[in-house]
């Protein structure tokens, strides 16, 4: 029987908190409430989109049709894999965490007929490779997707360096980071909060978040703040009505590609 931690936040409740989910406790709650409206819960929503329209854009761009989301954390709707099925009803998504509680929840919720959900630490490269070649086709275009996840990580780069070292190659990757070198003042302040409540939360600066994607053939805009990455009319007007003095965001995203 799956037992569930609830004496101690947990980060994919406080962040769903932070995304105006429904799926957290009052402990998570009283964490993410500090944080509301601040520039990093903006920050993560716009990622959040700038990964949707990514999958979009490789679905229907360059017919990549298989989508490996890393992280995964609680769903939030529309998942990846509704996006990706959307695009083409025969798209696979294969969603990783290491969270059980993400997990328990992502195979109750998440209902897209070629979805799975599997339980590995994506820091163990050799599990996530495994599993990926348990579900996914590999003669077929496959893309990779990080939105929010290697700021997780105390070793995010070295995890990323050794995953792009062992992708087949022309996998896509979408990429999305938290950076400190914008609004570091809220930056800071949210990873100081997060790290008390036991929450490691790593923000780059653009040099190293760049270099990280260094082994990819970024496709453009590049490597750029992710709310100007292939805005939608209607998502950019919605940003300027809720936060219209907001100029720049910090989280950086992109779309790239290993060569061939």
């Amino acid at each position: 029987m799956t037992v569930l931690d609830t004496n101690r936040p947990n980060p994919a409740r406080v962040f769903n908190a932070l995304a105006g989910g429904k799926d957290y406790y009052e402990l998570d709650r009283v964490i993410a409430e500090p944080l509301l409206g601040s520039q990093l819960a903006v920050a993560l929503a716009e990622a959040r989109r700038f990964a949707r329209r990514a999958v979009e854009y490789l679905s229907t761009t360059h017919q990549v049709h298989q989508v490996v989301e890393l992280g995964c954390g609680l769903p939030q709707w529309p998942d990846i894999g509704e996006v990706a099925v959307h695009a083409n009803p025969k798209a696979r998504t294969l969603y990783l965490d290491h969270d059980i509680v993400v997990t328990t929840h992502a195979r109750a919720l998440l209902t897209e007929q070629n979805g799975v959900v599997a339980e590995v630490d994506i820091t163990d490269i050799d599990a996530v490779l495994a599993r990926i070649g348990v579900v996914m086709d590999s003669a077929a275009p496959l893309a990779i997707c990080l939105s929010g996840t290697a700021e997780l990580l105390a070793d995010g780069t070295a995890v990323f360096e050794a995953l792009t070292r062992k992708l087949p190659r022309e996998t896509w990757v979408v990429f999305s980071h938290i950076t400190n070198e914008v609004a570091w003042s809220d930056i800071g302040r949210a990873a100081e909060a997060l790290g008390r409540a036991g929450i490691a939360f790593c923000p780059r600066d653009r040099d190293t978040i760049s270099t990280m994607l260094a082994p990819y053939r970024l496709t453009d805009p590049g490597l750029i703040a992710a709310h100007r990455w292939r805005p939608l009319d209607t998502e950019h007007d919605a940003l300027q009505a809720q936060h219209p003095y907001v100029w720049d965001l910090p989280a950086l995203a992109a779309v790239g590609q290993l060569p061939g």
